[in-house]
């Protein structure tokens, strides 16, 4: 998506969306009258239920926006109207052929269309068809209000079919993975029969049903589906559907704390003509029930506990937020968000949080937007901050906005909207165009930024064309801002003789002889300069020039006077080169040179200098953000805002070109002698600059980490950028070489071992003891990412270079987060479960016969540094459904030989300690086991990462029949 809808609230999540477009040449005035009474059956109560069904209009809906429709529903076009007129009969095949067109591009979700004809008469207007309603006239159409209650109920026939579908389908089958557009290509190749792929499509899913219960009225059902849609997203770290879950959770708790919108008072809800008029004394839109029935008090207790408080909407509001910002076309998503924030915020008078959410907003990257949506933005931000209070911060962005009515890209300015817009900003600015409301010896605001104001408005009333209200504002700010005004926003005039002041400094050791100092002519043509002088050592001379414009035609235009220049002749000329050091990045050989010494006449002889330059790899936001890449990367503004910074912290930004480069520069000093001169002593010196521009040719623009099927391994995914305008080839250990064109972005996969960063070596107590702690943790990151990088082996090299070789080793060392080593760190206290003697891990599963004894080995190994334990064991088995259900209750499936429960003690560190037990399966069947821990010691908890296990997949099977039976 690219157009955000600036006036989303978090109660448009329960609403349907339909489009009422024209079909033809329809009157403008005629169709926003028609369009009028459509939208304003804004909700529905539906026969035979007490639930309601609200209804969201449009009349220009963008396509592409509807492909996000699985992603969040409210956005998905359920519904059509289209509104046409038809003279005669004639004309009727092609206004139904056009009719059937504009079905076709939203008829991947449309659930039912309506068509409204004006103007036609005779035989075929008086067929009765549920589809099409014919009118007369725009004027004599009753009914218009009563056939869209009829359409708004078979929308919700369609919305309660599909929702039962989805929330009761137990069948088994595999569940289908709902994508937003960009991610589909992200999927293509990954093993659709993984746990982790399978619960991400049981996460997904389960949001789904939670949207599709909050449309449908059901509050409550859609609560419980969206706190299972984050536990299991969570799991598996499917970030953008997991902050998709996130924001639905907020979305039905702030439905259920205020149930007259967050909107404001101007879209406030009205029951529609089809509602009884008793309806909001029976019910509110929060108090629903699953079945229809009016809520009881058992009811409010269930919704109690699954709904969010207050507070709690803010916080979940900000995790959804932070989520959104790890993805580039998700800005849209992640805007929108940020203004519900605000809407409830301003709700709650929480006024500084709710600028918080702005400012992350305003520094949200749309890419391209046009000068109209920037308006748009700036107007709605503008609002956004009058409605929590922050007036000047209102006035600023509406200042904004007036400025962009006049960009210089558009090519009929409008003025008059820039005036317009500037005058509402006056109050924020505490400024008032009465000179009555300025005294003498006080002064309200800041006058600088009010004095600015007034030279906007004058010149925004003279390109308006309205040049008394330009003298007007002019004469207004002679009048009450005069005690502000420099000689500098008053003109110089023809013929008067004015003062310039000229600073001259010597910075030189030594005294320096100025023998004549000119002015360039062009533009003084009468200038009085004074006679040679001498400059002293750490001097200062100072000379008052009269200069004496001479101008025709009047007045000039600027508000400076033209710039003239000087030119310093000195007697004295120093070089100074300062010696600059970079380490040796240059490196030679001189062996091979000095062995073909002395030179004949006519022989040569070459140095090779090598030059060797180490980079950070990282690419920052600001380098793609107009590439307008296949969204694998995370771009935005080249700053970030106080929001930004707290939700999701990164890197300083740099630049590609300067601080992303280097520039390095060296002397290399030469000596050579030979012949009679070096008998004699005599020898030569060559000093020659070296200047070199370093700049990376791959980028690492994002890292990240997917769990893989063994918990010693994990996927590094890299997103590797190629700036140069060469072919380059990536390569890493065993793995494919990834070859990118210019200015090309791919992904790269890479199956690791996890590392044992525990092995690494530690600083003494008494160098920790001196060192600083930032130091200690830069080194132990630096060694973290050294012993990565050695087993990665990432290397490009330029294909297109013929007599050249360029390669080098990329390093991922400035892309590694805290985050990211802790995915590839090898937990301390590792697991293995064996079955039946086998290991159980990268999804093996164990095969055993029901009805025979099933031996199991829990072995625990200390990697750590201190002892672990008193732990305790329990074994449970379950079946999964592969459908978000499973089945603990397997009492008379499983039975265990001995207890399920097994209690280790205290375990030194490089020791390890073995739990077996025994498992009976009574029927054949795939089974899982879950083993829980309880960790017994006191006064310490152990993170949850040291307890990751493989998981346990055990399959009985059928035993062999006797011979004979």
């Amino acid at each position: 998506m690219s157009v955000p809808d600036y006036m989303q609230c978090a109660e448009d999540h329960q609403t349907v969306l339909v489009v009422v477009q024209p079909v033809g040449i329809v009157p403008e005035d005629q169709f926003f009258k028609i369009y009028k009474r459509i939208s304003s059956v804004s909700q529905v109560s539906i026969r035979d239920s007490q639930r309601l069904l609200y209804i969201r209009y449009r009349h220009h809906y963008l396509p592409e926006n509807n492909e996000w429709g699985d992603f969040q529903t409210h956005r998905k076009v359920v519904g059509l109207i289209s509104i046409t007129t038809c003279a005669s009969a004639k004309e009727w095949p092609q206004t139904a052929e056009r009719f059937h067109a504009q079905k076709e591009v939203y008829s991947s979700t449309l659930y039912d269309s309506r068509l409204l004809v004006f103007g036609l008469q005779g035989d075929i207007a008086e067929q009765q068809r549920t589809d099409v309603a014919f009118y007369p006239s725009f004027e004599d159409c009753p009914d218009v209000e009563k056939r869209v209650d009829d359409f708004v109920e078979s929308i919700f026939i369609v919305l309660e079919s599909k929702r039962l579908d989805r929330a009761t389908d137990k069948s088994g089958d595999k569940i289908p993975l709902l994508c937003v557009p960009f991610e589909k290509k992200d999927f293509v190749g990954l093993d659709t029969d993984s746990r982790h792929y399978k619960k991400r499509c049981q996460g997904r899913m389960r949001k789904h049903v939670g949207d599709l219960c909050l449309q449908a009225g059901m509050l409550q059902d859609a609560l419980v589906h969206y706190h299972m849609a984050v536990e299991l997203l969570r799991g598996v770290n499917d970030f953008l559907w997991l902050g998709a879950a996130l924001e639905g959770l907020c979305s039905a708790s702030v439905i259920f704390h205020y149930p007259g919108g967050t909107a404001g008072k101007t879209a406030g809800r009205k029951p529609s003509i089809s509602q009884p008029a008793d309806a909001g004394k029976r019910h509110r839109p929060g108090a629903l029930t699953a079945n229809g029935i009016s809520a009881d008090t058992s009811t409010e207790i269930g919704r109690a506990k699954n709904c969010l408080s207050p507070e709690d909407i803010i916080e979940k509001y900000k995790e959804a937020i932070s989520y959104y910002g790890k993805y580039k076309n998700a800005g849209v998503i992640e805007l929108e968000a940020c203004v519900k924030a605000v809407r409830v915020l301003a709700i709650q008078k929480r006024a500084r949080e709710a600028s918080e959410f702005l400012q992350n907003a305003v520094y949200i990257n749309l890419g391209q937007l046009s000068e109209e949506e920037k308006i748009q933005r700036y107007s709605i931000l503008s609002e956004l901050y009058e409605r929590i209070g922050f007036h000047r911060k209102s006035a600023f962005f509406k200042r904004v906005a007036a400025m962009q009515c006049v960009a210089p890209t558009i090519p009929e300015p409008g003025w008059r909207a820039c005036y317009k817009l500037l005058l509402e900003t006056l109050p924020g600015y505490s400024l008032s165009l009465d000179p009555k409301d300025f005294s003498k010896g006080t002064h309200r605001g800041w006058a600088a930024v009010q004095m600015r104001l007034l030279h906007e408005l004058v010149y925004a009333s003279r390109r308006m064309g309205n040049p008394a209200l330009s003298v007007r504002h002019l004469s207004f700010l002679l009048q009450t801002m005069l005690d502000f005004l420099s000689d500098q926003d008053f003109q110089w005039v023809q013929g008067d003789v004015c003062e310039v002041q000229l600073m001259v400094y010597n910075p030189m050791p030594y005294e320096l002889r100025v023998e004549n100092m000119v002015s360039d002519t062009r533009y003084t043509p009468k200038l009085k300069i004074c006679a040679a002088t001498t400059f002293c050592f750490e001097g200062e001379f100072q000379y008052l020039i009269n200069q004496e414009f001479v101008k025709t035609g009047g007045c000039t235009q600027s508000s400076l006077p033209t710039p003239f220049f000087f030119f310093i002749i000195a007697t004295r000329q120093v070089l100074m080169l300062p010696e600059k050091v970079f380490g040796e990045f240059l490196s030679w050989e001189l062996e091979d040179a000095l062995s073909r010494l002395p030179l004949k006449s006519g022989q040569a002889v070459t140095l090779t200098v090598n030059i060797k330059v180490k980079l950070d790899f990282s690419g920052q936001e600001s380098l793609l953000q107009d590439l307008n890449d296949d969204g694998l990367s995370v771009t935005g503004l080249p700053i970030s805002s106080p929001l930004r910074q707290l939700l999701k912290p990164r890197p300083e930004n740099k630049t590609f070109g300067s601080e992303s480069g280097k520039t390095l520069e060296a002397v290399l000093n030469f000596k050579y002698s030979g012949g009679a001169g070096k008998v004699e002593g005599y020898h030569r010196e060559l000093s020659l600059g070296v200047h070199v521009d370093v700049e990376p040719s791959v980028f690492f623009t994002r890292v990240n980490t997917l769990p893989a099927t063994s918990t010693r391994q994990c996927h590094l995914l890299l997103d590797i950028f190629n700036p140069t305008e060469h072919e380059l080839s990536v390569s890493a250990e065993n793995n494919q070489d990834l070859v990118l064109h210019a200015s090309e972005c791919q992904r790269m996969a890479i199956q690791v071992d996890k590392f044992d960063f525990e092995s690494l070596p530690q600083p003494d107590q008494e160098t920790a003891r001196f060192t600083n702690p930032k130091q200690l943790e830069e080194e132990r990151q630096y060694a973290q990412g050294s012993q990565i990088n050695s087993k990665l082996g990432i290397c490009w090299s330029i294909i297109s270079f013929q007599r050249v070789h360029v390669w080098s080793k990329a390093s991922v060392e400035g892309v590694l987060n805290q985050l990211v080593l802790e995915h590839l760190q090898l937990a301390p206290l590792q697991w293995d479960v064996l079955v039946n003697g086998k290991p159980c891990d990268c999804d093996v599963i164990a095969d055993c016969k029901a009805g025979d004894a099933v031996a199991l080995e829990v072995q625990l190994t200390n990697r750590s540094k201190n002892s672990v334990g008193p732990l305790a064991l329990t074994v449970v088995p379950y079946q999964d459904f592969q459908n978000g259900v499973q089945n603990y209750d397997l009492g008379d499936a499983v039975t265990f030989i001995g207890s399920n429960t097994f209690f280790i003690d205290a375990v030194k560190p490089k020791e390890s300690s073995v739990c077996v037990g025994a498992l009976l399966f009574l029927y054949p069947g795939d089974f899982y086991l879950n083993i829980k821990f309880q960790d017994d010691s006191a006064g310490r908890e152990l993170p949850l990462a040291w307890f990751t296990l493989p998981s346990v997949h055990i399959r009985a099977l059928d035993a062999q029949p006797l011979a004979g039976a």
